[in-house]
């Protein structure tokens, strides 16, 4: 593996890109039809530098864990591909420099919030709560949303409905998502001494959670109906989306096993996606109608 796949693994690209999604659909969503191409550029780049600086601290405060899982024994820094002092420089550099560039480009009010979304995902996730708490991923999700704000505001626009519905739909998003992968994973987590919902608390009450939790997404999701802020693009996609994850989530409710638990994973994995496409596919028709 050469040293920029090296490097650029340990960013994450899959979690950082999804969350860089989110960020840029709020930017289009204000945006639009009118675009600064560049700024938007721009907000890619910074976007990146900070979300995957987070997902490089991530990697060295949890190179020990890392190193007692199956899963992630393979990461850079547990199988020795990167020293743990380098990762933890380029984390730092990755992270600031994002922030930094989100103050020059795009002014105090955008910069506020990345920078939010790093206490919260590094500091307040990675290395209080993920070793403390079963509620980690509950308040640890709390850092996704200010990637929807910032995107918002980066264009120059006032926080609004729209930004903050999305931002609330992320936050549903995460913890059904993240706790598919711990049922899936629960004896890797008992193992290291994750105190995750499901090793803790048990499949069982860790399914009822999931569920609830991909509902309450699902139910947000649809707010924008309720407030006409959508068309018919938005609501087909929409409710089509949220029929198969509550079949899916009901299924894990019955079973309460890690098969199920992995196909609901590989379920929430694009459900977050497609939201955010259909938001920019049907403000795109709405454009065009109008």
């Amino acid at each position: 593996m050469s040293n920029l796949n090296k490097y650029l693994e340990l960013t994450k690209p899959k979690v950082t890109l999804l969350n860089l999604f989110v960020g840029v659909t709020c930017f289009l969503l204000a945006e639009l039809p009118s675009v600064n191409w560049l700024a938007l550029a721009i907000f890619l780049v910074v976007g990146y530098s900070a979300v995957g600086g987070c997902g490089i601290l991530n990697c060295y405060f949890d190179r020990d864990l890392d190193a007692d899982m199956e899963r992630t024994s393979k990461r850079a820094i547990p199988a020795g591909r990167i020293a743990p002092v380098k990762a933890l420089i380029y984390g730092i550099i990755m992270t600031l420099a994002g922030l930094m560039a989100a103050y020059f480009f795009f002014g105090v009010l955008t910069s506020l919030l990345v920078s939010l979304g790093i206490i919260f995902y590094v500091l307040v996730y990675t290395v209080t709560l993920k070793r403390t708490s079963r509620w980690n991923v509950l308040l640890g999700a709390i850092a996704g949303p200010f990637a929807a704000l910032a995107g918002w505001t980066a264009t120059g626009s006032t926080l609004s409905l729209i930004p903050v519905l999305i931002g609330l739909v992320d936050f549903l998003w995460t913890p059904g998502h993240l706790w598919c992968l711990a049922i899936r994973m629960v004896k890797e987590y008992k193992s290291a001494g994750v105190p995750m919902l499901p090793a803790v608390s048990g499949l069982a009450e860790a399914s009822k959670f999931v569920f609830l939790f991909n509902v309450a997404a699902i139910c947000c999701s649809l707010v924008f109906l309720a407030f006409g802020a959508v068309g018919l693009i938005y609501s087909v996609i929409a409710c089509i989306a949220g029929a198969k994850l509550i079949v899916e989530s009901k299924r894990l409710l019955v079973t309460k096993d890690g098969a199920q638990a992995f196909r609901l994973f590989m379920t929430t994995s694009p459900y977050l996606a497609t939201i955010m496409i259909a938001l920019l596919l049907d403000k795109l028709v709405l454009i065009r109608v109008l």
